[in-house]
């Protein structure tokens, strides 16, 4: 009985780092037989893990049909850039400039250091850990999942994302609120204006195989 949870653990992060790595592709269904090579074990972690995926937003669940990857379309990605961009906001609010208390907890310059894509959910999640709320955090965490496999493509796109990042980085630490908000309005309005073409490299998966 022991081992059960952490099996169960590494079932689930197998099959959601999958997800996020485009093994499985938006839109399509997730096929059981690829999952059992995958993970090596029985059906049953593999549906629990399933409906905490489907929970969190990373699959979708269908009736007497398994599940699938949720297909990204221009509305769906446009609805998560304004659902992170709130929820940064939000948690930014009250600790912009980061407190004294937290700086030395926090290394920016590990953060700075990771692929473009890591170090932006780093930097995200970092805001919402400050911010003191387990809601926003959680909120942060599955943005960032869901969000992983567009960051990862979108990066023939947008070119400058590594001083992009640093910028706002710097902001964050030296404040004030209102220039961290002005620099994150920029960051989510460039990325919407390419929604369009981010969903239509996703749409040509042949372009990143």
């Amino acid at each position: 009985m022991v081992g059960k949870p952490l099996a169960y653990e590494k079932v689930y992060e197998t099959i959601k780092d999958a997800i996020k790595a485009g093994v499985f592709w938006p839109g399509e269904r997730i096929d059981n037989a690829r999952l059992k090579a995958l993970v090596g074990t029985s059906h049953i972690p593999i549906r629990e893990a399933l409906r905490r995926l489907s929970a969190e937003g990373l699959v979708e669940a269908h009736r007497r049909e398994g599940f699938s990857v949720p297909y990204i379309s221009e509305q769906s990605l446009r609805g998560q850039y304004d659902w992170l961009h709130a929820s940064i906001l939000f948690a930014a609010r009250n600790v912009t400039p980061v407190p004294a208390d937290l700086v030395g907890q926090i290394d920016f310059e590990a953060i700075k250091k990771l692929p473009i894509e890591e170090a932006t959910a780093r930097f995200f999640l970092a805001i919402a850990i400050a911010s003191g709320n387990c809601g926003v955090e959680a909120t942060v965490r599955t943005s960032n999942d869901c969000l992983h496999l567009v960051r990862t493509l979108k990066e023939s796109l947008i070119l400058d994302r590594g001083p992009e990042l640093v910028d706002l980085i710097t902001t964050w630490q030296t404040g004030p609120f209102s220039a961290l908000e002005t620099a994150l309005t920029k960051y989510f309005s460039r990325r919407m204006e390419r929604v369009p073409q981010i969903v239509g490299l996703i749409q040509r998966r042949t372009t990143f195989l």
